[in-house]
């Protein structure tokens, strides 16, 4: 319900400024906070991959060697789509689904 609620701004300009200020930074701290992010994964994945290699007593070029004998080398780019695949539109975000009943809610059995 409060998803669909709409926010209501200042009338101010000054106060509306303010409020941008307050979003832009709030957004640059957040972005911030997500390249942080990916960076840990991104070590965590190093971490584990070279943690694998020394359980096998390997280096981890040769356990590269070994993942790409099983599975392929997955390195090249992916081809594009053929040129007859037709996009899905996306649904539009005020577009109301019925809600599906819950058959335990059933007082009649």
């Amino acid at each position: 319900m409060n998803e669909n609620k709409k926010k209501r701004y200042p009338a101010d300009r000054l106060k509306l400024r303010a409020l941008l200020e307050k979003r832009v930074l709030e957004m640059k701290e957040l972005q911030a906070e997500v390249e942080h992010l990916r960076q840990m994964v991104k070590q965590a994945d190093l971490d584990a991959i070279n943690a694998i290699a020394e359980m096998y007593q390997m280096t981890p070029e040769e356990l590269a060697e070994i993942m790409k004998r099983l599975y392929g080398d997955r390195t090249e780019p992916l081809p594009d789509p053929p040129k007859t695949s037709v996009a899905i539109p996306a649904v539009p975000e005020d577009t109301e689904f019925p809600e599906e009943e819950d058959p335990l809610d059933d007082e009649e059995t």
